[in-house]
């Protein structure tokens, strides 16, 4: 390939991101602009990208006039405790099929039934957990979110920390329990600090589908007591109206925190999709 060539390449490549780039970017700016424009700018009779007098009226609206500040607290209390409940048990069955005699049968009927769990879409199990909410009496309450958004995003945690746990060689314990240590204390000063990026990896990646859950809550609660902010927030569409820059405000209160995270720990999330998800040893 000749240098002309190498450079026509290099133009092409960076204005095909370029052009990616923007596709992807442009509605979340725009969705910004929404969130700072005024009712009367929404509905000036010349549209405007950017928004003639920025407001954050519509923030304190949503998460004060509207009361949504107490739907994000449910949102954060569901999404963390779902996420910590998802990795103990996570790891309570990873570790026996990782670190123990296990044949290769049964770990890989632990995987596959795991990954049975999320074949069937939301939709199709919604009406059976919404019989079972109701029964056991935890309707329009958070511990049936989090029990719910447990057991649907276990099949995720249980496949990316089985990738890192069979990283992790076995020699390193063994040479504990060599010395005289306990599995527990082998698992806990030896096993757990190994493995905290794989960890960290699962934590956000579990976190961000807790959050951004919508048809459960929807489903599944009644009352701003236990409804989550995606809920709060589709309820903006009214019969008469849609409150676009309260929904818009909302929308980017809604992307902040689990992007936040995303970007603070974004080497160890790759590293969690890429990491020994999908090889099998």
């Amino acid at each position: 390939m000749t240098h002309r060539s190498r450079g026509f390449t290099r133009v092409a490549t960076s204005v095909l991101l370029a052009v990616i780039a923007f596709i992807f970017a442009f509605p979340l700016f725009y969705l910004i602009s929404t969130s700072l424009k005024t009712k009367a700018d929404l509905f000036a009779p010349v549209p405007s990208l950017f928004p003639p007098a920025p407001t954050i009226d519509p923030y304190i609206s949503v998460l004060f006039t509207r009361g949504f500040g107490g739907l994000l607290v449910n949102s954060v209390v569901v999404g963390l405790s779902a996420t910590v409940l998802s990795i103990c048990v996570a790891f309570a069955i990873c570790y026996p099929i990782t670190r123990l005699p296990a044949s290769p049968r049964l770990r890989a009927f632990v995987l596959s039934w795991a990954l049975s769990l999320r074949f069937l879409p939301p939709v199709a199990v919604v009406i059976p957990y919404f019989a079972i909410v109701r029964t056991i009496g935890l309707y329009n309450q958070l511990p049936a979110l989090i029990l719910v958004y447990t057991i649907f995003n276990l099949p995720l945690a249980i496949w990316m920390l089985r990738g890192f746990l069979d990283e992790i060689p076995l020699e390193i314990e063994e040479a504990a329990l060599v010395d005289g240590a306990s599995r527990w204390y082998a698992f806990r000063t030896i096993l757990l600090p190994l493995s905290r990026t794989g960890i960290l990896a699962v934590v956000i990646i579990v976190f961000a589908f807790d959050w951004a859950e919508f048809l459960f809550a929807f489903i599944l609660t009644a009352t701003p007591q236990a409804m989550t902010f995606p809920v709060g927030v589709q309820g903006l569409v009214t019969q008469f109206e849609i409150i676009w820059n309260d929904m818009a405000a909302g929308a980017v209160i809604a992307i902040v925190i689990p992007l936040s995270l995303m970007i603070i720990a974004r080497r160890h999330v790759m590293t969690g999709l890429t990491f020994g998800v999908i090889r099998e040893k």
